[in-house]
């Protein structure tokens, strides 16, 4: 499953949260701490591609995006792992309130379920067209996603169950009791993909849980605020803001441990794999940020992303220090239901992602799977990962962290960049594109850069990213440098890309 804009630092499983340092007190995290207990917690996972959507065909296809692409559709020639799975008999069903799998920009993801279900009305949902009058002034506080979701709900006030996230853990839990009974799944296997686009803003959890660590707020609430510096908002709307965020992870917290209970009264535990992840975090206050702007790096808050994963072969309580990232996800899910890549067959150049037939094979740069199999590490046994996580946003700053220490580095705007696929690019947030190279299958892209100076934090010891040691350690920032060029070679990443980062 995976749980958008789930913070680290706000789950008490990690360690101590955020909560703590704000309010006084901390808001635990009881059902996130309980699964964590059940199988494996990985204290060093980072997000690969940034953010929603590139994250997820990360995660769909065990490959990085962000060095070729950025937010855009599943291409045709895509190895993904939903088709892969029905084409071997995996039952597969996808319960989701995240618009943006339908969305025109990006909007095939689903395809390749057996079945479907979205819960509509998040954010600027493309659902309501019918005028309505009610919803607040835009501005810092309160950006169109909140008029955007006012309309759609029509600002109904809901009960705690009538909120998003209960609703897709809910329907989740019913899919279970109707598909994935123990005589059902020995029969056929399963896979349900579970989309919570909770704790992600607008954050609308009921007002006597945000009352209850912040009950001296007076003025408007930032339930959707702006994305950009943090200076603008006073330090009392930056502690609402971070009330309604924890407010709104505590009902996503109730709500998953529901599902969880579901599962255990399934049996389920005896024979499933179980994965919780996010595709990234959000900014707070912290670096002068607030939500996820452009052109900003990628600090911990933000990459440093929680990963669980249960599996019945697995110890209970590891606490993995391996580096993995998003792209690891795929093969693992295979792994676990026995099930190869195809055979990379030279003369076919790809498959259709919804093709029906058996996987007869593909091209063999397509079945190149940039992620690894974490089984192993379930099990308990010893494996390497990778040196180093590669985080990054198209087009703009790189991340790399090798667990002790995290550099980032600003692109060249004066150097080639293109934007490789046969699918137009969908959001291109800052960048503009060129004419389509149908000979390269590629465009031609613009896109700004933030001119920032190498960067480069002992993590740790300096876990909150302040101080730049960059011209301290040049033979830290050569090794980190020498680590992000073999991996654009090993990943098979465009030859511009190196040149555009100077390295």
């Amino acid at each position: 499953m995976i749980i958008d804009t789930l913070r680290r630092d706000h789950l008490s499983c990690y360690g101590p949260v955020k909560t703590e340092e704000t309010f006084g007190k901390p808001v635990y995290t009881e059902a996130f701490d309980a699964f964590a207990k059940k199988g494996a917690l990985f204290e060093q996972a980072y997000l690969g591609s940034f953010p929603c959507m590139p994250a997820r065909r990360d995660m769909w296809t065990g490959r990085y995006e962000f060095p070729f692409r950025g937010w855009g559709p599943l291409e045709d020639y895509d190895l993904d792992m939903v088709s892969l799975l029905k084409s071997h008999g995996v039952l597969t069903q996808m319960i989701s309130d995240h618009y943006h799998i339908i969305e025109r920009d990006a909007g095939n993801y689903h395809g390749g379920f057996d079945g479907w279900e979205m819960i509509r009305g998040q954010e600027h949902d493309p659902y309501r067209t019918d005028p309505f009058e009610g919803n607040e002034q835009i501005d810092h506080l309160t950006n169109q996603f909140w008029y955007m979701q006012n309309n759609n709900i029509r600002e109904k006030f809901r009960t705690e169950e009538e909120l998003f996230a209960p609703q897709v853990f809910r329907k989740a839990s019913a899919w279970l009791e109707s598909n994935a009974t123990k005589s059902i799944r020995s029969k056929r296997p399963f896979f349900l993909m579970i989309e919570c686009f909770d704790p992600h803003e607008p954050w609308d959890p009921p007002m006597h849980m945000v009352d209850e660590l912040d009950p001296d707020f007076q003025g408007k609430r930032p339930h959707s605020p702006t994305y950009g510096t943090a200076d603008r908002y006073t330090p009392e709307e930056l502690k609402q803001m971070q009330a309604l965020y924890a407010a709104e992870l505590k009902v996503v917290d109730r709500w998953f441990g529901s599902f969880m209970q579901k599962v255990e009264q399934l049996g389920l535990y005896e024979d499933t794999l179980i994965i919780a992840v996010t595709d990234h975090g959000f900014y707070l206050g912290e670096h002068n940020l607030v939500g996820k702007p452009n052109l900003v790096p990628l600090y911990g808050e933000m990459s440093h992303i929680p990963l669980f994963m249960y599996h019945p072969e697995a110890k209970s309580g590891l606490r993995r220090k391996e580096i993995v990232q998003a792209v690891d996800i795929m093969p693992t899910i295979l792994d676990a239901l026995g099930i190869e890549l195809p055979v990379p067959n030279p003369e076919m150049m790809c498959i259709g992602m919804n093709e029906k037939k058996a996987w007869e094979g593909i091209h063999p740069e397509r079945a190149k799977l940039h992620g690894k199999s974490l089984l192993p590490l379930l099990k308990g046994e010893d494996m390497t990962t990778r040196p180093a996580a590669f985080s990054g946003k198209f087009g703009d700053i790189i991340r790399i962290c090798d667990g002790e220490w995290a550099m980032y580095i600003s692109p060249n705007p004066d150097k080639p960049l293109y934007w490789y696929g046969t699918r137009a690019p969908g959001r291109t947030f800052a960048g503009k594109r060129g004419p389509y190279d149908a000979k390269q299958q590629r465009y031609p892209m613009e896109y700004p850069s933030a001119g920032l100076a190498l960067e480069l934090y002992r993590i740790s010891t300096d876990p909150r990213e302040t101080q730049n040691v960059a011209a301290d350690y040049p033979e830290k920032v050569k090794e980190l440098t020498v680590l992000f060029r073999n991996w654009l070679e090993e990943i098979g990443a465009p030859v511009e890309v190196a040149d555009r980062y100077a390295i």
